[in-house]
């Protein structure tokens, strides 16, 4: 894949609007494609385990799908599994996408989704990073670019993830940017025990079906709003 990588600070227009109230917002982005669209709409992460079961993958599928049917951005880290899923769902519905990533742009991470990448591309969405163009992915890069996964959206749905996946790190972030949470029961998904979690705190709107789906999506804020409104409002 090549492509121009071009760059914004907070003090450009093209910088997301929603990263300049969370904490450690990056001095500079680094981007291909079209990142004008995470402030042109309304933007979505959805997120969870790599090596997802069946269930989660057919519920990341479909939560693309939907929230892109709404006329959403969805973001997320593009890892396999969850992430992959709900990516191509959200493709298939001619939806636009914004992945974050843990390294440089001149190296897709993970490999194997190169070709989604620039689909992604080619679709009108965009590849973002905070890192210069050859940096390879370390361990706290991972973390570090899921404050960047909440940071831009207004809300953030878990698919499935354990107790110590990746995915609860951008809870965390979602918790204390303010933004909107909810992630779907654990009966419904295996290796599930973070999603028990975020459950049992019941600090999350919890999915049981399609049409809670739905109202969580109807009910996201615009931006600027998330420090204004609780959880559940």
């Amino acid at each position: 894949m090549v492509y121009e990588i071009k760059k914004c600070m907070p003090s450009d227009l093209h910088y997301p609007k929603a990263l300049n109230d969370i904490s450690k917002k990056p001095d500079c982005l680094y981007y291909i494609g079209d990142i004008d669209i995470l402030n042109n709409k309304k933007s979505v992460a959805i997120i969870g385990s790599r090596d997802c079961s069946d269930e989660a993958g057919q519920l990341a599928y479909y939560s693309g799908m939907k929230a892109a049917e709404m006329g959403y951005v969805i973001v997320n880290g593009l890892a396999k599994g969850c992430d992959t899923e709900a990516l191509l769902g959200a493709l298939d519905k001619n939806g636009k996408c914004a992945v974050f990533l843990p390294g440089g742009l001149n190296s897709i991470y993970p490999k194997q989704n190169e070709k989604l990448a620039e689909r992604i591309v080619g679709a009108g969405g965009c590849l973002i990073s905070e890192y210069s163009a050859d940096m390879k992915p370390q361990k706290y890069t991972f973390v570090e670019r899921d404050r960047l996964q909440s940071g831009v959206s207004q809300g953030v749905i878990v698919i499935e993830t354990s107790q110590d996946g990746g995915t609860m790190h951008t809870v965390k972030f979602a918790l204390s940017q303010y933004r909107r949470l909810a992630a779907y029961y654990s009966y419904l998904v295996n290796n599930a025990s973070g999603n028990l979690l975020i459950e049992n705190q019941k600090k999350a709107y919890m999915i049981k079906d399609n049409d809670m789906l739905v109202d969580f999506l109807m009910k996201l804020p615009d931006r600027d709003e998330n420090k204004q409104l609780s959880l559940f409002d």
